[in-house]
């Protein structure tokens, strides 16, 4: 997988409209400055057909440690930023990768339902 840094972003926009990468620069952040101060607001960010921004409340629950179950601790209310994707973003990614749908797991007899499915191609666990 690679990763798309803002640096990549600023030389390729600045390349692609023949910019100087300083004010390139300065415009990219300005713009995820923007987004920021407008999302510590509690404004929703809605870039048409890529996606919306918004912070959601995550209510308080309670987790336990997996090295020491018994052990349980207490994660409070807390603001997080959730993005659900537009429409042509969905075109793009999502749906691509749903092209041959939802499909029954084949399983075969006496195989327990508490294992997951085996896919074609891949090794049976031991």
């Amino acid at each position: 997988m690679v990763t798309l840094t803002k640096n990549d972003i600023v030389r390729t926009l600045a390349e692609k409209y023949e910019e100087e990468i300083a004010q390139t620069r300065r415009i990219v952040q300005g713009t995820l400055d923007m987004i920021l101060e407008s999302l510590v607001k509690g404004e929703k960010i809605e870039l048409r057909n890529f996606g919306v921004f918004k912070v959601v409340e995550q209510r308080a629950r309670i987790a336990r440690n997996p090295r020491s179950p018994k052990q349980e601790y207490l994660i409070p209310v807390r603001k997080v930023v959730k993005f659900e994707q537009g429409r042509v973003m969905e075109e793009k990614i999502t749906a691509p990768s749903m092209k041959g749908g939802i499909q029954p797991a084949n399983r075969k007899p006496g195989e327990s339902k508490n294992e997951p499915p085996r896919v074609s191609g891949q090794a049976s666990p031991q």
